[in-house]
């Protein structure tokens, strides 16, 4: 499993600056946040949430106090029944509307939800473990390299000295780091998607 000492490494290794010379801790640590972001977008981290359903009124089942971190991708009733829904949020009410052909719940029904969740790298933002798959770590480091570039351009430009061509050289970097990065999400999104049932 790697960690983020492994994140940081490759991604400084793709930025040419394998010393870390320009390319701060706390530069590569935003920019490994923002990749793991792009990345769960392709990539959900899921993880199931046992909730009850409080109240029901026609097709709308609502839920209270749902501590759910992301979205809801699916939902099943107490017989493993997959329900099509629509989710929204007030406060700490979760509401769903049932699609038309599914079974409705009762109040006091439990159902069970698959939530996403974001995804961690050992040892950012204290976290324990890394959620993302060893094949997948070029990938994330190929996003954070790209954020990383483009800080970095934002920050050339307020250097005296620092010629505008210089921007535009990162700038472009970072452009063909994003296309790269991109092209891996969504590759790996279509072979997840190859290896399971859509209404599973």
């Amino acid at each position: 499993m790697k960690t983020v000492e492994d994140f940081r490494a490759g991604c400084l290794t793709l930025l040419g600056d394998a010393a870390g010379r320009r390319y701060s801790v706390s530069m590569l640590d935003m920019s490994l946040r923002e990749a793991l972001a792009s990345y769960g977008a392709y990539c959900p981290r899921k993880e199931p949430v046992t909730v009850t359903a409080a109240r029901v009124t026609g097709s709308v089942v609502e839920i209270d106090n749902v501590l759910v971190p992301g979205d809801v991708l699916t939902v099943r009733n107490e017989a493993g029944e997959w329900l099509e829904h629509a989710e929204y949020r007030s406060g700490p009410t979760l509401s769903m509307t049932i699609g038309a052909g599914c079974s409705v719940p009762s109040a006091g029904d439990r159902l069970r939800l698959e939530v996403s969740v974001p995804h961690r790298i050992r040892g950012l933002d204290d976290a324990q473990q890394t959620t993302v798959p060893d094949v997948h770590a070029v990938t994330v480091m190929k996003g954070a390299a790209c954020h990383a570039l483009r800080m970095r351009a934002r920050s050339v430009t307020e250097v005296f000295g620092k010629r505008p061509e210089d921007r535009a050289a990162l700038t472009e970097q970072a452009d063909a780091l994003e296309l790269e990065f991109c092209r891996d999400l969504t590759r790996i999104a279509k072979m997840q998607s190859f290896s399971r049932v859509p209404w599973q």
